[in-house]
């Protein structure tokens, strides 16, 4: 429940100092906001618009697996943009575009086996090839290898969090097909959570 108070706090205006709130807001100002087309089914992660309405930019809100983790960092990379952190570490700042006037405010941390990531971008050549790639959290047995799900009535903290936050948007976006491969287990909380 911490993750989510955190992020609460990061993303309302309300809460944050004067100073980051305005440094993000001068960031992703309106003179660079960027328009996309945004199907009402993508694959995940998902962008959707910045949480913080007076932020020009989209975002995603996911949790990768190591193999996405690394596929994300050097789509970061081929795009112009700089990473200052190691694929592994904890990691929370801006990051800037080589050539154009375009910023990626990163916040990434690992948890649940894989790598709790907010991403918000106003670039639209990197927010296009975010619409476009598919990635998987890490299989939820991976996460909760102490948990049986047969046994899982109302969920409650971490897994409730993981749940809402990361498996139940990246389940709603797989295909019938798609979710077959899981086992009939994890397919039936799935469905009920």
């Amino acid at each position: 429940m911490a993750i989510l108070d955190w992020l609460k706090n990061l993303l309302s205006p309300k809460a944050k100092p004067q100073s980051q709130a305005t440094d993000l807001q001068m960031i992703f100002s309106e003179t660079l906001a960027p328009s996309l087309s945004l199907s009402c089914q993508q694959v995940y992660p998902i962008v959707t618009p910045a949480m913080q309405p007076d932020l020009a930019a989209y975002q995603i809100h996911c949790l990768l697996n190591k193999q996405d983790k690394q596929r994300l960092d050097a789509l970061l990379s081929d795009t112009g943009f700089e990473p200052e952190a190691s694929c592994d570490a904890v990691y929370s700042g801006v990051l800037h575009h080589a050539q154009r006037p375009s910023h990626v405010f990163l916040h990434q941390y690992a948890d649940f086996a894989g790598f709790c990531m907010l991403l918000i971008s106003n670039d639209i050549a990197l927010l296009q090839q975010l619409i476009a790639f598919k990635a998987a959290p890490p299989a939820p047995w991976e996460s909760f290898p102490d948990v049986d799900p047969d046994t899982l009535g109302s969920l409650q903290g971490n897994i409730e969090y993981w749940c809402d936050a990361f498996w139940r948007p990246y389940w709603l976006s797989l295909g019938e097909t798609e979710r077959l491969q899981y086992p009939t287990n994890w397919r039936e909380f799935s469905e009920y959570h």
